[in-house]
């Protein structure tokens, strides 16, 4: 994994974004990473967070994979009032070792790894979790996640053929809307009014909202219909608890990360407690994915860190294999 000796590769975004990484390879890394979870063969403590003003929190996330697996951490900040200042919510780096000798390895944008492993996340749920045949995607949140997730379930589901989308901004819906389309020629893009409409006739639902403290829940019980799946990349904000609980099962992407996180007291009070399984579990195949077209289901995918070492793993080898990015001596 490692360059010249003595240094370490710095990509950054624009590198990233040269790379030619699709959707698909980084669905079938974060796949393999939570398979390998599912198997006990992944350390990854829990998440240490930092909570500031404003709704702002920094997080450490760490992870290591049995074998060449991957071996790193990420340091990412999430400060809502960024929006205000014209800077992105989203901010961090990820850096890897060698996970032979723990030597430096690596050292990149974390919000470019984050977009595509959040986004993969949804892929995969609907992967083992999605009706087959759902066609349809609402998606509440029109930012850099909700439109990795589109991307990700295109990848997974190539006969997509319609995306209705809603944000509380209405500009970031309508650029949403004029990125993706090109994206997605087979499929028909459109804004729906209010947040409800996007859960109307969709197969699956993706929200990915802005979380503040004083938020409520848009979306309640009686919206998701019989067969859809609805998968949550903002924790509770976007979901009351009664929409959750009249779910037919359950879903996360990682148990012990949600149960700590209701352990501090801060978030996910409200979620069901009878969790059906994570995304290891259902990768590695112990727990059983959908089991009948009319179940509605729920995937909360909080994010791991096990996804961030893959993804950044998987774009290393890519960088290496380009000469892309710069070393840095240690």
């Amino acid at each position: 994994m490692n360059g010249p000796q003595g240094t370490l590769l710095y990509l950054s975004r624009d590198d990233l974004g040269s790379l030619g990484v699709t959707m698909l390879g980084v669905v079938d890394a974060v796949e393999a990473g939570c398979a390998a979870k599912g198997r006990g063969e992944v350390v990854m403590p829990p998440k240490l967070s930092l909570h500031g003003e404003g709704d702002a929190y920094s997080q450490v996330m760490a992870a290591a994979l049995a074998g060449d697996g991957g071996l790193g951490a990420k340091w990412v900040t999430l400060f809502p009032q960024n929006a205000d200042r014209g800077l992105p919510i989203t901010n961090g780096l990820v850096v890897l070792s060698d996970p032979d000798t723990g030597l430096p390895a690596a050292v990149m944008d974390a919000a470019t790894i984050t977009a595509w492993r959040t986004g993969a996340s949804a892929g995969l749920a609907a992967r083992y979790l999605a009706r087959p045949g759902a066609d349809s995607v609402g998606v509440l949140g029109c930012g850099v996640q909700a439109r990795a997730a589109v991307r990700a379930l295109a990848a997974v589901r190539p006969g997509l053929r319609r995306v209705r989308c809603h944000d509380a901004v209405a500009a970031a819906a309508e650029a949403f809307v004029a990125e993706l389309g090109p994206e997605l020629p087979g499929a028909e893009l459109g804004v729906a009014a209010a947040p409800a409409e996007v859960v109307a006739g969709a197969g699956v639902v993706v929200t990915a909202i802005t979380m503040t403290a004083d938020i409520r829940p848009p979306l309640g019980p009686g919206l998701l219909e019989p067969g859809a799946l609805a998968v949550a990349l903002d924790y509770d904000a976007a979901w009351s608890a009664g929409a959750m609980a009249e779910c037919d099962r359950f879903f996360c992407d990682d148990t012990a990360t949600v149960l700590a996180t209701q352990a501090a007291g801060v978030r996910l009070a409200g979620v069901p407690v009878d969790i059906a399984g994570d995304l290891g579990e259902l990768a590695a195949g112990i727990s059983p994915g959908r089991e009948r077209d009319d179940e509605r289901l729920f995937c909360l995918n909080l994010g791991m860190a096990l996804e961030d070492v893959v993804t950044a793993g998987l774009a290393l080898r890519r960088a290496r294999e380009l000469g892309v990015g710069r070393e840095l001596p240690l």
